[in-house]
């Protein structure tokens, strides 16, 4: 069996895959220090539940690897069509949790298909802009953001209005990477600031507004009464504040697991999903915060990597919205939780609880491995001629 195992280490791409794994090992162990600290109250094993999503992650990773990129390509209108039907049956048959309704209940299996959409919006932009031109004129760039705005539209619906955000960096990275016009995308962004406050003022929920004010107000809790603390919504001031104190209270090294039970971090709402970082700095301090944005440096370059040497124009543009889906989603997330950005919801990628997440994030960087091992040789003036 020596030429098997030569062969399979020669089918793996270690600057993606490497990362990949750090990420996913250091999100199990955060994890379990999490259930090790709420181990007297009546909350599951997260570690072990994101297990399961793990190991199906890598299985679709391992089946994603012996299909060509260029025949999931191919595919692309079909899978974009499937999670839209997904994404609408959710809005009629979904499971609802804390006023959002973004679950599909398979009784062993918890599927929400915004996660998955999110990679099927980057195949299927792919498959649109790959030898189109349309997209070089400003009316040309109406299918491809109708493409976008739909999915995001379902999604908002839910509500999860980061998700649906998330879809704009992912549009605008990919046409940027494909050569549209500067001063088009320059001129649809400053359309679409006009409808920043309409949309805030009437477009959201209210928490979701809660969560802007907050950031914008930056209150200091420490200098409430008792009575003004009570007011305050714990889910918005009171978690930012607590997520803070959190990070803030590791020091360099961190904390070990007794010291993890008096700590603000047993306080902290969504410790094992939207704060996973506030989790990572209280247990691991400092320097496990640095480890993790070294490992998401890491990855994002090694994409990048991938995407410049690649002529094919529709393995360039998977590598860019993969890395745009990461980036963007990884780096709001490290900012909410340090105060620097508004809570919006969106949960750190390979770290965050969500086995659906942690599927997608898996399958995204084997996207990434499959472009890398099947390097494809186009004849032309330019890279997307």
């Amino acid at each position: 069996m020596p030429g098997y195992g030569r062969t399979l280490r020669a089918s793996l791409y270690w600057p993606v895959l490497l990362p990949t794994l750090m990420l996913v090992g250091l999100g199990l162990l955060v994890l379990s220090d999490i259930t090790i600290v709420i181990a007297s109250r009546p909350i599951g094993d997260w570690h072990l539940r994101q297990l399961s999503g793990i190991v199906l992650g890598f299985v679709g990773a391992g089946i994603l690897m012996a299909i060509p990129y260029k025949t999931l390509v191919s595919k692309a209108y079909l899978l974009y069509a499937l999670t839209i039907f997904l994404l609408v049956l959710v809005l009629l048959v979904g499971t609802r949790r804390n006023a959002a309704q973004r679950w599909l209940d398979l009784y062993f299996f918890d599927v929400q298909p915004s996660e998955f959409m999110k990679l099927a919006l980057v195949l299927t932009l792919a498959r649109f802009i790959r030898f189109k031109s349309s997209y070089k004129t400003f009316r040309g760039l109406g299918t491809p953001f109708l493409l976008t705005v739909l999915p995001m539209a379902l999604v908002l619906k839910q509500p999860d209005l980061g998700t649906a955000l998330l879809c704009v960096p992912i549009l605008f990275t990919m046409l940027f990477a494909a050569g549209a016009r500067l001063r088009h995308l320059v001129l649809i962004l400053v359309l679409g600031a006009s409808l920043i406050y309409p949309v805030y003022r009437y477009g959201l929920q209210p928490y979701q507004r809660a969560r802007i004010d907050v950031f914008l107000s930056q209150v200091n809790l420490k200098q409430l009464t008792r009575e003004q603390k009570r007011a305050q919504d714990r889910n918005q001031g009171y978690q930012l504040q607590l997520s803070t104190t959190a990070i803030g209270s590791g020091g360099f090294s961190g904390l070990d697991s007794e010291e993890l039970q008096s700590t603000a971090l047993s306080l902290v709402p969504e410790r094992h999903n939207d704060f996973i970082f506030a989790a990572v700095g209280n247990r691991w301090g400092l320097a496990g915060c640095i480890l993790v944005v070294f490992c998401f440096a890491g990855l994002l370059v090694s994409i990048l990597a991938v995407a410049a040497r690649t002529r094919d124009p529709a393995g360039r543009l998977l590598c860019v919205g993969v890395f745009a889906l990461f980036g963007f989603q990884a780096f709001v997330n490290l900012a909410m939780t340090v105060g620097l950005m508004p809570i919006t919801g969106l949960t750190l990628p390979f770290l965050s609880y969500g086995r659906s997440s942690a599927v997608t994030a898996i399958v995204a960087s084997a996207l990434v491995c499959n472009v890398a091992l099947r390097p494809s040789y186009e004849f032309g003036r330019g890279d997307f001629d």
